[in-house]
This record gives structure tokens, sequence and C-alpha cells, in this order.
């Protein structure tokens, strides 16, 4: 599994306000993967982190883990939907937005001190990448070709030095919706 991915999905995780909880599938929007892949994550390393706020789209949790996760959830006052078998989502799911704004202060915070450089791509695909506020490679992640193209100064030979890199850890660009 890739590190930088661990890292996202546990630093998404982390954000998630006291009270409130978000969805596997909110995860894996925020940090550019599936829902599978973020329970994933929180199998083999969430035991350090405030698991018990992710849960199904509908508020459920798996068998073996909702009796741990009802304990959390009565210190924090998420309430336990009528079957005892995960929370009253429509009440307590975090706010998209201000997770969104969270997460990337968060990830930022985290690049600023462990990021990638950005290869050479000449002044105006860094320029342009600069409007779009990206200064690291991992930053690239949820972005696809098509999108990087369409901002001004960032050309074909700037997406192939870029796909480079990323590869070059393991990584590529988000693929194009609808592919």
């Amino acid at each position: 599994m890739d590190d930088f991915l661990v890292d996202r999905v546990l630093l998404a995780v982390e954000q998630i306000p006291t009270g409130r909880v978000s969805s596997y599938g909110d995860i894996a929007k925020l940090v550019g993967t599936g829902p599978r892949q973020v329970g994933s994550v929180l199998s083999r390393y969430g035991s350090d982190v405030t698991w018990w706020r992710v849960t199904g789209h509908d508020g459920t949790m798996a068998s073996g883990l909702i009796g741990r996760a009802r304990e959390r959830w009565a210190e924090e006052g998420i309430p336990v939907n009528a079957s005892r078998t995960g929370c009253r989502m429509a009440s307590c799911r975090a706010d998209q937005v201000a997770l969104r704004h969270a997460y990337r202060q968060a990830l930022n915070a985290l690049l600023a001190r462990t990021g990638t450089a950005l290869p050479r791509i000449g002044a105006p695909a860094t320029r342009a990448l600069a409007t779009l506020e990206i200064s690291y490679l991992e930053q690239l992640l949820d972005r696809s070709p098509e999108e990087l193209l369409a901002v001004h100064g960032i050309g074909p030979r700037a997406i192939e030095i870029l796909e480079d890199a990323l590869a070059e850890h393991g990584w590529r660009l988000r693929d194009s919706p609808g592919t």
C-alpha cells in the first residue's frame, strides 16, 4: 500500500471534529481513492486515529467494531440509530466543506515539512501550477491531465514530465472523469 495514501487517509480522519462522523466514501473523495481503500488503511493503520468517526454511508459499522465504536460515540455525544448498528448519520455527519478545508490545511502543513519538490517544467507551467496552489508533487494526485492542460501555461510536455516524476514514486495523476 502506498505510504502517502496511508498518510492522507489518516490525516483526513484526524480532521473529523469531535461528535461528528464521515463515511468511508466521504474520506475517499477527500483523499482521491476508493471507500474500500479507506477501510483497508483504517483496518491496518487506524488504531491511533479516531477510526470510530468513519462509518458506512448510512452510519453503520462492521459488527466487530460497533461495540467499541458505541462506547466512543457515547463519550462524544454521537447518537446511535434505532437498530444499534450504527449512528444517526443525518444528524451527526461532519460538514464536508469544513472537513475539506481542514484537511487541505493539514495536508499543506504536512507537505511543507515533507513534500516532494516539483520537477523542472519551465517557468510558465510552474507559474500556472502556483495559481492552483500546487507547490509539491503530492498535490497533483487529485488532478487529471485534462484539468491541468486546461490551465494556461501547462502544455503536454509539462504533463509528461509531471507524470514521469509521479511514476518514480509509484503515483499518477487522477483518471479523467468518465474513464
